[in-house]
Order: structure tokens, then C-alpha cells, then sequence
């Protein structure tokens, strides 16, 4: 290939490790599924990049190295699904080539797609036409085909065409992979994006992707409240250098991408200064959408992969935030909260088992493959359950049942939503287990303790962003439960106030709020201590610092453990900001063997 300068590129190295990754039309690398960003040639990059000047939505070949002579398996799909235009990529290295072909066949092989004579590949190949009509007897005898044309349908059918092409590239015009790469070698268009000019208006505008109906209806009322709360107060202060801030809240569907892309849509429309969400599927919706507007988002999807995703594009994404710490110490923690509690006598189990109960949620890493390190070093056996169905379903019954099937200590849900957590400690006890219940942030929202009443009693649960029991936590629990007549759960209407805060803050410091950049130099820049900790984005990947990366509870979140205790939450762990102590099976009322 060459750079669209028409200079030749730089030979594409590969690490020879499979990949599965979006690409954007600039070829730009986004969300990857497998692999990491550096496990992607740059000579795929532009491939994928060029699909759409190359009017193609599939493609597939052989790609080899011309750095280590190793083959990679290429696919290129295009994509429209997630809310904006990419193509997925995936490499995946290749040992053996199909049918036993030698790299030189592949070559020939390749060139029979364009139908020249032995003559010709003998000449483009600078070989003996004796060796060309060899290699193409050999190869149309390891597949089975009995003539050139029925070789060559064969090739295009299943993809088994060498990369960087044979020959020259111009007796590949005509054929959809030569348009591809002559696409890649020209380069991607240039587009210069428009700065934002000054809105003529006094109102600022907060964008706020939350789900006021469908799943995780409740926890979104609990991010509204919070969200308006904080609203209110600042306009009772005089708003932004005089300035009052307006909500404009659209309901979301969060298991939906569609769903997300039409509120992402409708929020821009509205002219919003910022946006915001919580957790939703096909995150990087968000991502791309707030990349290409420019509008700063401050999201709290706690997820790992969105965390490396501006990490690994910091230019494109600059202007987002990830207002919480990643997902991604949840399933070690809980192996070692479990070991703690086993070593101190203080879960009296006989089993040696541990199990996690997961959905599958795009872009959420639980951390359980170091999960497993984890219990092997501590002598557990950890069982992994994955759950099928829509949340809350019968699903979580059955997979609890396989959790338990053995003696088991303790079983990590893993679920965000309060459906799917009530379903699975109902299960834990209808099945009369023993097990510890150990759930993932739901019960922070009312809705868990009420819908289960008392089987809610003894459930412990992790959160990377918990609303304290301090003075400033509790004064906020007492002006929330005053406005709203309700007590507000221990995570995200905490988490939504403390958000709206930190803009405001950044909007008075910057003095010309339409200064993207500026206001994601301050959110980067100054921590800010809330309700729910301190807000520190002084991270890669602009996610805030939790206590394992830093230490130090004043300048970064700790990963807080609740019990729920006589209907009450208690912190359990969480540093200098713990309540009490945990209470074992002797007593939990209502746990099998408690009073």
C-alpha cells in the first residue's frame, strides 16, 4: 500500500495476535472485542477505514505480513447498527493455509480471479511459465476444482485471496478487493470540523440519556432527582455567572442501541451544553455521537473498555468522562472478600466453591478472568454461569440452580439491574442454599429492599461509586428526602448530583461555556470532592481514579462494600468511610441457620 501522500507506506508490522475491532470511516480504531489496538496492522486499518469510498460492506482475504511473512484471516464488515457508521475488523493469524496451499499458490490462486494466461503470471511473478502452469495444477488439485474459473469462484467465494495483491494492481480494477485497497491508498477524504459558535441564549442545557420506563426505570428516576436537585439549588444561587441551567431529560431504553441513538439525536437537537447518562448498551453510541458534536459527556457506565477506548483515541475523545471507576475489579474483589472472611472465621462455609452469576452486557468486563487467578491462588474453585433471556427472566433461576448445583460458599450476581438481582436472590433462597449473596451495585436503589422485603436482609454488594454516610452524604439524603418525599438509593442520585456540581463548577471557572476544550481541561485538571467521594479524571482514560490506582481516599473513590443490616445499608468496606462490621449467617434473620 502507499500513504495518501503517494509515497510508500511504512512496512505493517503485526504482533500476530487476533483481533476484533471497530474502525472508523477515518480509520480511526474504536471499541475492540479482542485483542487491543496495537494488534492491528496499519495496513487493515486503512482497509477498513476505505469500505465506504469503496461502496463494500463484506470483504474477506489473507492478508500477509510483509514485516514477518505471518498470514492473518481478514474480515470486514460493515455496520450500522450501533448508531453510527464503522466496519468491524477482525485478524485472526493463520497457521496453515486453507486446503494446504502453499503462500506462492495463494498468489497464483489469486491471480486466476482476473483470468490471466500462464504467460502473464509468469511475467508479473517473474517465474518460468513452466513453474506458473505447476503451481496452478497443484492448486487446483488440492481444491478439488476442476478448472481455472471453478478455482478462481472457489477464491472469491471463500475469501482465499492474498493481500498485498500479486501482480499489478492494476489488473484488480475491476474487482471489488482492488477498489478496496486503491480506497486505502488514496486515503480518507478531509473533513474539518466547524468550531461551535455562542448560542444567543442565557439558559444552559444539560442532556441527560436516562431510562424513565422499561429497564432500569427505577434507578433513572433516582439519576433525575438527583440531577434536579442539584439543578434547583444552583439556580437558588444565582445559576452559572447569572445563567440558570434547564434539564432536558429523554427517556432511554438501555438494553436498546437504537434506542440510544434517537436520545443521543433528540439531545443534540435540543441544543444541550453537556451530556450525560448512565449505563446503556452499545456505550460507545455516546462516545462517537458526543466525539463528532463536540459537546463535553460525563457518562457513568463503569465500564472498563469505554475507559481504553478514549485511553487509546485521547485526541478524538478528549471531552468524555467516565464519572466512576471501571468494572473491572468486581469479580477479584469478591474472591477476596470471600478469602477475608474464610481466613478470619467469619463465613463459617464448608464448601471451597465460589460461583458468578453473569449477563452478558456489551462493553461491561467484571474482571473474571483475573477473577480466577485470583481463586486458584486462594485454593477456591470458581464456576462461571453465563445467564440467557431478557433481564429479570426465568434465566436467572435456572443459571442460579447451576451455580449452587455443588455446595457453594458465595455467588456474585452480575447484573446491574435491580430485576435481575431480585430474581437471583429470590432463587438463592427458594432453592434453600446456604450461599452467600453477593450482588453488583442494584441493591443501591430502594427498589431492591422493597420488592424483596425481608430475603433482601444479609445481601452483601460492591459499588464503585457509593453515596457515603458522612456529614455531606447525609445532609444531601435529608434535602433529597424533603423534596422528593422518598430516601434516595446509595449510588447514582448521589452520583447525579455530585455530576451536575462538577459541570457547574467547570462552567464558572471557564467563563465561556462554549469552550469545549477549556471545560474538559478543568474536569481533568481539579478533583472535586461530593457526596459520593472525590472526582478525580486525571486518568488515560479519563474514568475517575479509584483507591487501588492512588491510595489515597481523599483524592480518589474506594470501591465500597454494603450489607443490608436490619433494612438498613452498612458500609462494610470502604476505608476511612466504613459504618460496620459484616454480619455472618449466625446473625442474619431469615438466612438458613440464623435466627
Amino acid at each position: 500500500m502507499t500513504s495518501p501522500d503517494g509515497a510508500p507506506a511504512r512496512p505493517s508490522a503485526w504482533s500476530g495476535n487476533a483481533f476484533t475491532v471497530q474502525v472508523r470511516p477515518d480509520g480511526r480504531l474504536g471499541l475492540a472485542d479482542r485483542g487491543d489496538h496495537a494488534d492491528v496492522p496499519a495496513d487493515l486499518r486503512r482497509a477498513a477505514g476505505a469500505m465506504g469510498r469503496a461502496g463494500l460492506e463484506h470483504c474477506r482475504f489473507h492478508w500477509r505480513s510483509p514485516v514477518s511473512g505471518l498470514f492473518c484471516r481478514v474480515t470486514l464488515t460493515a455496520r450500522t447498527e450501533s448508531g453510527f457508521d464503522h466496519v468491524e475488523l477482525s485478524g485472526d493469524p493463520v497457521e496453515r493455509l486453507p486446503a494446504g496451499l502453499s503462500a506462492r499458490e495463494l498468489e497464483i490462486l489469486t491471480m486466476l480471479v482476473v483470468g490471466p494466461s500462464n504467460a502473464e503470471i509468469a511475467g508479473e511473478l517473474r517465474i518460468t511459465q513452466r513453474t506458473a502452469a505447476t503451481h496452478v495444477t497443484h492448486l487446483m488439485q488440492k481444491l478439488g476444482t476442476p478448472t481455472r474459473t471453478a478455482a478462481a469462484t472457489y477464491a472469491l467465494d471463500t475469501g482465499l485471496l492474498c493481500v498485498p495483491l500479486p501482480g499489478s494492481p492494476a489488473r484488480y480494477a475491476d474487482l471489488s478487493l482492488g477498489r478496496l485497497l486503491a480506497a486505502a491508498a488514496a486515503g480518507p477524504e478531509q473533513r474539518h470540523r466547524q468550531p461551535r459558535l455562542p448560542r444567543p441564549r442565557r439558559e444552559l442545557v444539560v442532556g441527560a440519556a436516562l431510562p424513565l420506563s422499561g429497564t432500569g426505570s427505577d434507578d433513572g428516576r433516582e439519576m433525575v432527582n438527583g440531577l434536579r436537585l442539584a439543578i434547583e439549588e444552583l439556580n437558588a444561587a444565582g445559576g452559572v455567572r447569572g445563567r440558570r441551567i434547564r434539564a432536558s431529560v429523554h427517556d432511554v431504553e438501555v438494553t436498546s442501541p437504537a434506542s440510544v441513538r434517537t436520545a443521543f439525536a433528540s439531545l443534540l437537537r435540543d441544543g444541550v451544553d453537556v451530556l450525560t447518562s448512565g449505563y446503556l448498551a452499545g456505550q460507545e453510541i455516546g462516545h462517537e455521537t458526543a466525539a463528532d458534536s463536540g459537546v463535553p459527556y460525563l457518562h457513568a457506565a463503569t465500564s472498563g473498555a469505554m475507559e481504553r477506548m478514549v485511553r487509546d483515541d485521547h485526541a478524538r475523545f478528549s471531552r468524555i468522562f467516565q464519572v466512576c471507576a471501571s468494572d473491572t475489579e468486581y469479580a477479584p474483589r469478591f474472591v477476596s472478600f470471600m478469602t477475608s472472611l474464610r481466613d478470619r472465621g467469619r463465613w463459617d462455609h464448608t464448601a471451597d466453591r465460589l460461583a458468578i452469576v453473569v449477563r452478558d452486557w456489551h462493553g461491561v468486563d467484571f474482571g473474571i478472568d483475573r477473577a480466577r487467578a485470583v481463586a486458584e491462588r486462594e485454593n477456591w474453585t470458581l464456576d462461571v454461569v453465563p445467564v440467557g433471556g431478557a433481564p429479570g427472566g426465568d434465566g436467572w433461576a435456572g443459571a442460579v440452580a447451576t451455580a449452587v448445583r455443588a455446595p457453594t460458599a458465595a455467588v456474585m450476581i452480575g447484573s446491574f439491574f435491580v430485576d435481575d438481582s431480585v430474581a437471583a436472590v429470590t432463587a438463592l433462597h427458594e432453592l434453600g442454599s446456604t450461599a452467600l449473596p453477593y450482588a453488583i451495585y442494584a441493591p443501591s436503589v430502594p427498589a431492591f429492599r422493597h420488592r424483596l422485603g425481608p430475603l433482601a436482609e444479609g445481601v452483601v454488594w460492591a459499588t464503585t461509586t457509593g453515596t457515603y454516610s458522612d456529614g455531606a452524604g447525609r445532609a444531601f439524603a435529608r434535602r433529597y428526602t424533603d423534596r422528593f418525599g422518598v430516601v434516595p438509593g446509595r449510588s447514582h442520585a448521589g452520583l447525579a448530583y455530585d455530576r451536575m456540581q462538577r459541570i457547574a463548577r467547570a462552567w464558572n471557572s471557564c467563563g465561556d461555556v462554549t469552550d469545549a476544550d477549556g471545560i474538559a481541561a478543568h474536569l481533568r485538571t481539579e478533583p472535586y470532592r461530593g457526596v459520593n467521594g472525590t472526582y478525580n479524571f486525571d486518568t488515560p482514560g479519563q474514568a475517575a481514579l479509584g483507591t487501588p490506582d492512588h491510595g489515597d481516599p481523599s483524592l480518589a473513590q474506594p470501591q465500597l462494600l454494603y450489607q443490608i443490616q436490619d433494612g438498613r445499608q452498612v458500609i462494610i468496606r470502604g476505608g476511612p468511610f466504613r459504618t460496620g462490621g459484616f454480619r455472618g449467617p449466625a446473625t442474619v434473620p431469615g438466612r438458613p441457620g440464623g435466627r
